[in-house]
């Protein structure tokens, strides 16, 4: 099958789905006011949105051995080169990340073969061939994999209510029955396929809850209600938000309602021992993203700060200067873990892996690093950051000759250029996106805490443990 069309991917999503979206039923996700903003630029990625840009082309789709061609975010990366095209398309696509279901697919294509060895399944010839329908037909996917938790210091098995944690609820001869909820599903309502997956480590206790399956959004017994963001600023406020005048999201919490699975879609049922490792390998590959965007956009606040600073004639001012250093370090440092992940790849299965330590570290520079920036734009962007006349202001010619007069910066910087930075500042820094990016930052591809568990796992502590001792004991002889 060759690549859809946008038109066919908004078809395709006619099919009697369950969405709730402030609290009403939604008819029709296409033509709903909110939900098909957010539909349409999806369709936009698709086939027609390329139209005859080669370059646009071969940066978001590849070939498969038998010359098909298919979108690149539905294959697995088999080599540096795949990986770097895979990371390449995530950075220049806009929207949501469209392969963190691939990166899902891909640790379970890694684990298939191990399960299947340990316990004689048949994972391997099922994920091959989910895998390839997936990429051919051309799906939209969305992966589901937080679940609702409950009493998070007890694990799945140890809930009060067992359907805290998604789990197996029956075993037919021809599939599973799953029953629970995932939370922070990204654009579940407008996918065709949801990527069931484990959401952490489980012990022998939680064998029913290490399930891995792929489920139709419109499946009996799938609800999903859609958080609720409202209408996007739109395009006549783009001068006050110049990145999100017209940004939305869609995320939602998927209910599992007794939701019959076929055995050709389970991908694990029971095998606890792998779910650690599918994690690793998952996080590594959703995590690339970063290693790419981070850099770029750390070096664009680097910018915004060294702008605001000359705009406000304190470019020369020692503490200013200094705290752009730091950003400047900080930039280097994300170049460099960038660089380390994709000289320490790993071939696992036929797949190529960017090294964890160094994805993990890039994450958790961002999130002890990034918050303080901002702030430190809005310091030098002042109170105007909040309070500043809008960009409609500038156009009316009532109140245009106040603005521009008293809105200059250093000599030679204009209201209009100085207040179209401060916009800037508070797009990023202030406003309600940047409100949901810090929690996202906090919260989106795992927490800080479980980047930091994967950052140090295979550290040899014990190492470095002895060699203390070992000085200690020459010291002492």
């Amino acid at each position: 099958m060759t690549l859809r069309t946008g038109k066919e991917y908004l078809a395709s999503l006619s099919d009697n789905r369950v969405v709730f979206y402030a609290g009403q039923r939604v008819d029709s996700v296409t033509s709903h006011p909110e939900l098909s903003l957010h539909a349409n630029a999806i369709a936009n990625s698709f086939g027609n949105g390329m139209g005859d840009d080669e370059a646009l082309l071969k940066q978001r789709s590849t070939l498969l051995a038998d010359g098909d061609r298919v979108h690149r975010w539905a294959v697995a990366p088999k080599s540096r080169e795949d990986l770097l095209a895979f990371v390449e398309m995530e950075e220049n696509l806009s929207g949501d990340e469209h392969g963190a279901l691939t990166a899902g697919l891909s640790a379970l294509q890694i684990l298939a073969p191990r399960m299947d060895a340990k316990h004689g399944t048949n994972y391997v010839e099922r994920i091959t061939k989910y895998a390839d329908w997936f990429a051919r037909t051309d799906a939209q996917g969305a992966f589901a994999m937080t679940d609702a938790k409950g009493d998070r210091s007890k694990a799945p098995s140890g809930q009060v209510d067992p359907d805290l944690f998604l789990r197996v609820v029956e075993r037919r001869k021809d599939g599973i029955v799953i029953r629970g909820a995932k939370t922070s599903v990204t654009a579940a309502a407008l996918a065709n396929e949801l990527l069931v997956l484990p959401t952490h480590a489980m012990g022998e206790a939680d064998r029913d809850w290490a399930v891995a399956c792929a489920v139709p959004a419109n499946a009996p017994g799938v609800v999903m209600i859609s958080n609720y963001v409202g209408k996007p600023w739109g395009p006549e406020f783009r001068f006050d938000r110049p990145l999100n005048h017209s940004a939305f999201h869609h995320d939602a919490t998927v209910f599992f309602d007794n939701v019959f699975v076929p055995h050709e879609k389970v991908f694990m049922d029971g095998e606890f021992e792998f779910t650690r490792e599918f994690l690793g390998y998952f996080t590594s590959l959703h995590r690339t993203r970063i290693l790419v965007m981070e850099p770029r956009d750390t070096k664009k606040l680097i910018g915004v700060a060294q702008l605001m600073a000359r705009y406000n004639g304190l470019e020369k001012v020692g503490g200013i200067k200094d705290r752009i250093g730091e950003m400047i370090q900080t930039a280097v440092l994300l170049d460099t873990l960038r660089y380390a992940a994709f000289s320490r790849l790993q071939f696992i299965e036929g797949i190529c892996v960017p090294d964890a330590a160094a994805c993990n570290l890039a994450g958790l520079t961002v999130t002890s690093t990034r918050q303080g920036y901002l702030s430190f734009l809005c310091e030098l962007a002042g109170g105007p950051v909040l309070t500043a006349p809008t960009g409609l202001d500038l156009a009316n010619p009532e109140t245009a000759a106040l603005v521009h007069k008293y809105y200059v910066g250093s000599p030679g910087v204009g209201a209009e250029e100085r207040l179209r930075l401060v916009k800037y500042i508070y797009d990023i820094a202030a406003s309600d996106s940047a409100g949901w990016d810090r929690a996202l930052a906090v919260s989106g591809a795992g927490s800080p805490g479980a980047r930091r568990v994967a950052a140090a796992r295979g550290f040899d502590l014990e190492a470095c443990t002895a060699s203390v001792l070992a000085d200690l004991n020459t010291s002492a002889a």
